[in-house]
């Protein structure tokens, strides 16, 4: 199965609180990123001052859908948690086990 998938990185640019993160990404982009098509969204809670999430699209046309969209989130992204900016990587996605 080829799926398309996205990594976003960042870094905080102060403290950080975890639990505000988790409720953040679990209340507000979560449900964002699944209507605009992503099967999986992760993020993966790093011990030092780096942000880093996964969305895995079917492809990559559904990834790309609604540009202004994507901006508009990564800034609510950054201004939420004092984020330098977020740094975006897409390609395909081979699953092996």
């Amino acid at each position: 199965l080829m799926t398309y998938r996205r990594v976003c990185t960042g870094t905080f640019q102060g403290n950080r609180d975890r639990d505000a993160e988790v409720k953040f990404f679990k209340e507000t982009i979560v449900p964002a990123m699944r209507a605009r098509g992503a099967v999986t969204v992760e993020m993966v809670q790093t011990n030092d001052d780096m942000f880093l999430a996964t969305a895995t699209y079917p492809d990559q046309k559904t990834a790309d859908a609604n540009p202004d969209g994507i901006q508009a989130l990564r800034k609510s992204i950054i201004e939420e948690f004092n984020l330098d900016a977020m740094h975006p990587y897409g390609g395909t996605s081979v699953v092996g086990f």
